[in-house]
């Protein structure tokens, strides 16, 4: 089964109202793009049409791999713009900048192709159930590209005190998926690491080199170079980690209110989490009436039953409220952010099964359909596609942890190289086991990917 095979295969229209308002100081503008993240697009649309970055303003990012239509408000300009790849035009005008608050979510198009006729036929019966009990709102592998890329979570590094390992995570592990000339970088300072004088030599750049001179001249001081990280990806790396302990509470949640015979077994980049196949009505008000946060040090953690999953998985990673707080680092602070555990799709059309003219003697699937904003529509399809949690491919094995990436090791003139690695306690390590004592395998797990490769 592939996802995104081409951009088309792949639609995403924003859903956002905004108050229209004749001569407001903001215009709306319809963005329609096609290989291009919002970032990107904005950067041309800002060079393009002589704007400043800074009064354009949108809802939410759409992905790369994929035709996506939203919108966004430029202060006082009304601007158009048509390029192969990125058009945009003027819509409306309004007296605010638009807001993800103001974005009721997405409506999909998504063609899912190289099927066999029986994993059609799944689907088909899948769809019945998922439209009438929702599935569960967790975030997809797009939230883990730290995985894909080899690096880990920099955050949980962060919350251990351990801010050279982080750092090495973000400026010295060779992704093993990329194809950049970045990954031969990266392999030279994680070769020198230690000798910052030559590791800056290499590393040039507004990023590297007030890193390298910060660490030439404070040698040990690893949580103050951190800073020099882009805050971008100090961020995203922040996210990916609330999202992950987020998922596995999730999982833990469910195990007590799913019966075994309706549990089903979600796989992802950070492990296997569990769904459903039908859920009780008496389950589904309880999920919907349920405080399910994004865990921060000083929030009220929500409800119960979750609050107490949230800190049996904090527990497991050996973290407490005082690792957020003694180990700060700027733009990797959590703050709890609300989130709905329970979600179901809306404007479901008839699911459209026909020859797959990309793969030959394979059918492909068209769906249609609209979720709430912050839900993962590539989630919505593996559920559609999930086996029973208790079903095991041939061949697997019970014992399936994840590959860890070696730490760097410390480069010493007199010495040559020593090891200063430090082994993880194990309990600390459990964040680590994206699935909770099954190990991830990239050879066995490249049918479970959904192709992301072709999603960056």
């Amino acid at each position: 089964m592939r996802l995104k095979t081409s951009p088309e295969d792949f639609r995403v229209r924003e859903l956002l109202e905004w108050p229209e308002v004749q001569d407001g100081n903001f215009v709306v503008h319809k963005l329609h793009k096609e290989k291009l993240s919002t970032a990107e697009a904005l950067s041309v649309l800002a060079r393009e049409c002589k704007v400043d970055r800074n009064v354009i303003a949108y809802a939410g990012l759409k992905d790369r791999q994929a035709v996506t239509d939203q919108f966004i408000t430029i202060e006082r300009r009304a601007v158009e713009l048509a390029l192969p790849n990125l058009k945009v035009e003027p819509v409306g005008t309004t007296d605010r900048p638009i807001t993800s608050k103001q974005s009721q979510g997405n409506a999909f198009t998504i063609v899912v192709r190289d099927l066999r006729p029986p994993q059609a036929a799944q689907l088909r019966r899948s769809l019945p159930s998922l439209v009438k009990t929702g599935f569960p709102n967790y975030f997809d592998d797009q939230r883990f590209g730290c995985l894909r890329h080899g690096q880990g979570f920099a955050m949980q590094s962060v919350l251990y005190g351990d801010f050279e390992r982080a750092l090495q995570q973000f400026i010295a592990e060779p992704s093993p998926v990329a194809i950049t000339g970045d990954v031969k970088l990266k392999q030279t300072i994680q070769a020198r690491w230690g000798d910052w004088e030559t590791c800056a030599k290499f590393a040039r750049g507004p990023i590297y080199e007030p890193l390298f001179r910060h660490l030439m001249d404070r040698p040990n001081d690893f949580r103050g170079a951190l800073e020099f990280v882009p805050l971008r990806q100090r961020v995203i790396h922040g996210f990916a980690y609330q999202s992950y302990l987020w998922n596995r509470a999730v999982s833990q949640l469910l195990h007590k209110g799913v019966s075994s015979a309706q549990r089903l077994r979600i796989r992802t980049l950070a492990g296997d989490i569990l769904g459903w196949k039908y859920l009780a009505p008496e389950r589904e008000e309880k999920l919907l009436a349920m405080s399910t946060p994004l865990y921060g040090p000083d929030g009220s953690g929500g409800s119960p039953p979750f609050r107490n999953a949230m800190a049996r998985q904090l527990e497991r990673a050996g973290l407490t409220r005082e690792s957020f707080l003694q180990n700060e680092v700027p733009g990797m602070i959590w703050r709890e952010e609300p989130r709905e555990v329970f979600i179901k799709p809306r404007d479901v059309k008839d699911v459209r099964i026909e020859p797959d003219d990309v793969n030959p003697d394979r059918v492909c699937a068209r769906l249609a359909f609209s979720l709430p904003r912050g839900a993962y529509a590539t989630m919505l399809i593996k559920r559609l596609f999930a086996p029973s949690w208790y079903a095991h491919s041939e061949g697997e094995r019970d014992d399936h942890r994840p590959r860890r990436t070696p730490r760097v090791r410390r480069y010493d003139d007199d010495d040559g190289r020593r090891d200063t690695s430090r082994r993880y306690d194990d309990r600390r390590d459990e964040g680590r086991r994206y699935d909770e004592g099954r190990r991830y395998d990239d050879r066995r797990d490249e049918g479970r990917r959904y192709d992301d490769r072709r999603r960056d």
